[in-house]
Formats: structure tokens, C-alpha cells, sequence
């Protein structure tokens, strides 16, 4: 985000597009992600003094409301539902590892270090394997 910051200030399409869409990844890519680790504070407090049939019911509900934006979503994309019974795997999984990227990216920022693409080094040697006809060395 921070490498398209002057798209804020653009004008036409990319100012346009920079206004809403910056604002919008910062809310919802960085500032809702950082605050997940409270709600999940906020569920081990509940599981340990709230009675569970309110528990249950707060978490199957929003497992609800997001299998059927995500189901709707497919449906928009003409795919099949297949993939939707991941998704409370996704609620306990995802979003561990969601909150690793987050706050290491975060962390990155707030220290100045830079990070780079991680580009391959190109070296053409398949291309030559594969003129030789020997199989390249894994």
C-alpha cells in the first residue's frame, strides 16, 4: 500500500481509484486483522465463563452469514459449492496465519526495513536441459 501512496493525491481514474481503494485496503487488510486477536481473546473468555449455548450460537451464526456471502459469491462466479465445507477450518487455521502476515508486515513498516519482490533468478538452464534431453537435477 505504502509503495502507491501517491495515488491519493492522482487525478482521473488512478486518484479516483487510489481514494477509495487505499482507504479500504487499510481498513480492511491492516486495521480489522489487528484487531482479530482480541476477538479471539474475547472467544476464549466466553468459552471459559459464558454459557456455550451463546457461544454456539455467535459462532455458527457468523459461520453462517460468511458461507452464505461466500456461496453467493461462487454462485456469481459460476463455480462450484465444493470448496465451501472448508471454511471453519478457515476460522480456525486462516486466520492464525493471517495474523502472522499482518503483524510481521506491520512490524516491517514500523521499523523501516524494506522488503523486496523476491525475484527468481533466471538462469536459462532448463532451456538448455531440454535441448540435451537430460533430466535437470531437482
Amino acid at each position: 500500500m505504502w509503495r502507491h501512496r501517491g495515488a491519493l493525491r492522482d487525478r482521473g481514474p488512478g486518484g479516483r481509484l487510489g481514494r477509495r481503494g487505499l482507504p479500504y485496503l487499510t481498513v480492511f487488510q491492516v486495521v480489522l486483522p489487528l484487531t482479530a486477536p482480541a476477538v479471539d481473546v474475547f472467544a476464549l473468555y466466553g468459552l471459559l465463563f459464558l454459557p456455550w449455548s451463546h457461544l454456539a450460537l455467535a459462532w455458527f451464526g457468523l459461520l453462517g452469514l460468511q458461507a452464505l456471502t461466500a456461496a453467493y459469491a461462487l454462485r456469481l462466479d459460476r463455480e462450484r459449492y465444493g470448496p465451501l465445507w472448508s471454511l471453519p477450518l478457515q476460522q480456525v487455521v486462516y486466520r492464525q496465519v493471517m495474523y502472522l502476515v499482518v503483524v510481521q508486515s506491520v512490524v516491517t513498516v514500523l521499523l523501516g526495513s524494506r522488503l523486496g519482490w523476491h525475484r527468481m533468478v533466471r538462469t536459462g538452464a532448463v532451456a538448455a536441459l531440454a535441448e540435451t534431453g537430460r533430466p535437470a537435477a531437482g
